[in-house]
Formats: structure tokens, sequence, C-alpha cells
């Protein structure tokens, strides 16, 4: 199994690309998120959305939806190419294309269509999980946005491969580690959003309070989703990662080895 990181930046970033995940298996590719970023990055790691057999959405915002439009007309107007599965939470369907992808892709020309047309949906349940290409994917609900009335829903994944290792992918998340605490113990690696800003959101984990995580922890920690800062002064940053107990940060396009990379290179 690979992970290819097509982007690791937060929302706003200039200088990367959003934070979108390409999972290699067996010649096929699932895309974690789909940014409005999504097609540059693809077009310079020399993919397109015709290289995309399934993607996953772990929840609404657009740096992380914003280019499933994209995917969508393109996959739709080839008619060499399969509809793409498309695995998310039943709670977000309904959201996604009524509130997010309805406008844009209802209409073509004398056709009214929905987000079946488009996709091959796969709905799954709270605690859900699904398999793909030998990969089991459990979902994990992260505390991202509080609206002042409810959570708004966004679902990280532990990836298990056919070797057994663990990897926690929280998407993003305040900073909650009692909430995590079972997917950080559980997990062989976490990939953590990581807010490097200095003016906080408070809606992504700080780096600031990520340092004060057990050892044991952020030594399993690869960071992503962060601010420009992170990307003009990388190697300060990453020393500076090291320095605090971290696994590091992740670059723009870095492409993993799941076994090979992940737990032999980086091992401390």
């Amino acid at each position: 199994m690979k992970l290819r990181f097509l982007g690791t930046g937060a929302a706003f970033s200039m200088k990367n690309y959003h934070p979108n995940l390409l999972v290699e298996e067996n010649g096929k590719r699932l895309l974690i998120d789909a940014g409005g970023d999504i097609r540059f990055a693809l077009r310079d790691v020399g993919l397109s959305s015709n290289d995309i057999d399934s993607v996953y959405i772990t929840h609404l915002h657009n740096d992380h939806i914003g280019g499933m439009e994209y995917i969508a007309f393109t996959t739709f107007f080839n008619p060499k190419h399969i509809k793409p599965k498309l695995f998310c939470h039943k709670i977000l369907v309904e959201d996604l294309w009524s509130h997010s992808l309805k406008g844009g892709l209802q209409s073509v020309q004398g056709k009214v269509l929905n987000i079946f047309d488009y996709f091959d949906v796969h709905a799954l349940n709270h605690d859900g999980s699904f398999e793909w290409e030998e990969i089991n994917f459990d979902l994990r609900a992260s505390i991202h946005v509080f609206n002042g009335f409810s959570t708004i829903p966004t679902f990280g994944l532990i990836m298990t491969p056919k070797s057994g290792e663990k990897i926690f992918l929280t998407s993003d998340t305040q900073f909650t580690p009692d909430h995590l605490k079972a997917s950080y113990q559980a997990a062989d690696i976490i990939i953590q959003d990581c807010e490097t800003s200095p003016f906080r959101s408070e809606v992504h984990a700080h780096y600031d309070d990520l340092r004060t995580l057990p050892k044991e922890t952020k030594i399993k920690m690869l960071l992503w989703h962060y601010q420009d800062n992170v990307v003009e002064k990388f190697d300060e940053w990453q020393q500076k990662a090291l320095n605090d107990g971290f696994r590091g940060f992740i670059r723009k396009g870095d492409l993993f080895d799941f076994f090979d990379v992940i737990l032999k290179t980086l091992q401390p």
C-alpha cells in the first residue's frame, strides 16, 4: 500500500495544495477528499480524474470536496471510464448533493441527474467500515466545528492493510486528545492535521497544543494541513518537529510505501 500526498496545505494556503491523499494498491487509486485544487494536484503527479477508482469524503468543507464537480463531470463524459465509487458517512450524502454539488451537476443537456448518476455511492454507518483492495477502512468521528447547536460531522479513518499495521488519519479535528485517545493508541502511524498559524482558528489542532501530547503519541505522528509559514521555512519547521518528538511534517508530493518507508526508514 502506497500513500501519495497530493497536497498538505491548510484550506487557504497559497503555496500548497489542499490536504488530499491518494491510497494506491493493486494498480487502483482511492482518493481521500477532493479539494478545489485537485485537478492541479493530480496533474502535477501525471494523473487525472480518470486514474481515480474511488473517492472517500471526510466532510463537506471546500478543501475536501471543492473538486468533486470536476471528478463527476470528467468521468461522466468519458465513455471508457467506470463510474467511481463514493464512500462517505450516510449523513453526508444528502448534504453533499443538495448543498454542494446539485447546483452545478443536476442538469446536463436533455437530462436531470442526481449523485447516483455520477458515483457508485456507498453510504456508511456511524461506526461503519468498508474494504477497498483488501485494505480495511474504519470510520472515526472527529470534532471539528461546533456551530452553537450541533457538531458538524467529520469522519477520519483507521486504515489497515493486509500486513495488519494501522494508520490513523484524523481528518480535520480540534485538539481533543481524550476523544481521540483510543485511535491514537491503536495506530502505528498517525496523520494529524496541524495548524501552524499564530492566529488560532480553534477548529484545528494547533502545533503548540500537539506538543503537549505524550511522547509515545508524538513519535507516531506525521503532520499536515499546515499554513504557508511551514512551506516558506520547511526545513526549519521539520527540525523543530523532530526536536519536539514528532515523526515530522509531510511535504506536498511525498510518496510513502507504508511498510518500507513509514515503518522502517522513519523509525526513530
